[in-house]
């Protein structure tokens, strides 16, 4: 059928956690960048996760519950989490076994098998539970569209180096009217005193050839930034991709240069 929605498996991507615990709020609100502190049970929000010097450590979905939140995440949270645990009454487990999860794209009125739980993903709706789901589209065909909407990938577009206002998550992820968190200084010093030094945005290329992962970009002759994913869209009948470029050139219609072909800005992510 034309409105039959696709299906991506994302069990294998990203991670799946439980948190529990009296302390499980106040440690979780200060561990995350959005305000947790409000969500009630059936809520949820997206945040990210930094270090002291305000670069983040991953990043994911918060699903509150009556008696727990539930994380779905970048690889690798459960231990950044759990080395913070000192005295609180916190536990964390994993339960990726038991839960997997899956990305609906179009007709999210799809309905989500029995018991399961869902979220707003920039793509459609996220779904985790333990009933599988049937994938219907294929990784490159999931990695272009995600690319043609400009939503960055954890480890692809945005990793340990990154502060998320870099990455256009500010919107999304960042709260400026919570409690103290870690990286909290970082976030807000940008916010009061100024911007990052560059931002990542979606270009479209002048040509057939796609770049590669680290290919630099120019302006005026001038090394400007780098390419963090591309791709060939068939939708769009030419190249896309993402990448880092200073700030002052993350403005639509920027035109800049790769490989002797024009990438022309089409839009700052998060904006």
């Amino acid at each position: 059928m034309a409105n039959e929605p696709l299906i991506a498996d994302l069990s294998a991507l990203r991670n799946r956690l439980r948190v529990t615990g009296a302390d499980r709020v106040e440690f979780l609100h200060g561990q995350c960048t959005n305000d947790i502190k409000h969500l009630r049970a059936g809520d949820n929000c997206y945040a990210a996760f930094l270090n002291a010097k305000g670069k983040m450590r991953g990043e994911g979905h918060i699903l509150c519950q009556s008696d727990a939140f539930l994380l779905e995440t970048s690889l690798g949270m459960a231990q950044s989490l759990e080395k913070f645990i000192i005295t609180e009454d916190v536990m964390i487990e994993d339960v990726g076994a038991t839960l997997g999860e899956w990305l609906v794209i179009g007709d999210i009125t799809t309905s989500a098998p029995a018991g399961a739980v869902t979220f707003p993903h920039p793509l459609g709706l996220g779904v985790i539970g333990a009933r599988g789901m049937k994938e219907t589209i294929n990784p490159d065909a999931l990695e272009m569209m995600r690319i043609e909407v400009a939503v960055p990938r954890w480890g692809v577009d945005m990793d340990e180096s990154t502060i998320p206002n870099e990455a256009g998550l500010e919107k999304r992820a960042i709260s400026y009217d919570k409690g103290c968190y870690i990286g909290q200084e970082t976030i807000a010093r940008i916010k009061t005193y100024g911007h990052v030094n560059r931002r990542l945005v979606q270009m479209a290329l002048s040509g057939r050839g796609v770049p590669t992962r680290g290919d630099k970009i120019f302006a005026g002759g001038r090394e400007a930034g780098w390419v963090t994913s591309a791709g060939f869209s068939s939708r769009l009948g030419k190249p896309l991709a993402l990448g880092y470029v200073r700030h002052e050139l993350a403005a639509t219609g920027a035109t800049l240069q790769w490989n002797n072909e024009t990438a022309e800005v089409l839009r700052v992510c998060g904006e």
